[in-house]
C-alpha cells in the first residue's frame, strides 16, 4: 500500500486554487471590459432606451386591451412617430 506523500498535498492545493482563481478572474477582467467600453459611449444606452420603447409600443399595440393595465401609448401613429424621431436623431433604423 502506498500513501500519498505530504509534499503532493500543497501541489493539488495549488491546482485547486488555480482551477477557482482563473475563471473568476477572468470574468472580473471581462466585466471591466464591458464597463469600460460602455461608458465610453454614452450614446448606446439612449439608442437602446428609444429602442426599448418603439418595441414596447408595438408590443403593446398588439396585445388585446385590459381594462387592468393603462395603455401609454395611444396609436399606431405614437409608434411611427416614435421610429421617426429615433431615425431623425440617430440617422440609422431602429
Amino acid at each position: 500500500m502506498t500513501t500519498p506523500s505530504p509534499e503532493k498535498a500543497p501541489d493539488n492545493i495549488k491546482i485547486v486554487r488555480w482551477l477557482i482563481i482563473l475563471p473568476v478572474a477572468f470574468f472580473a477582467v471581462l466585466m471591466l471590459a464591458s464597463k469600460i467600453l460602455y461608458t465610453l459611449s454614452p450614446d448606446k444606452e439612449a439608442q437602446w432606451v428609444e429602442r426599448e420603447t418603439i418595441r414596447q409600443c408595438w408590443k403593446e399595440l398588439e396585445r388585446a386591451p385590459d381594462s387592468d393595465k393603462p395603455r401609454h401609448f395611444q396609436g399606431k401613429e405614437d409608434c411611427e412617430r416614435l421610429e421617426f424621431d429615433f431615425k431623425t436623431r440617430w440617422n440609422v433604423n431602429p
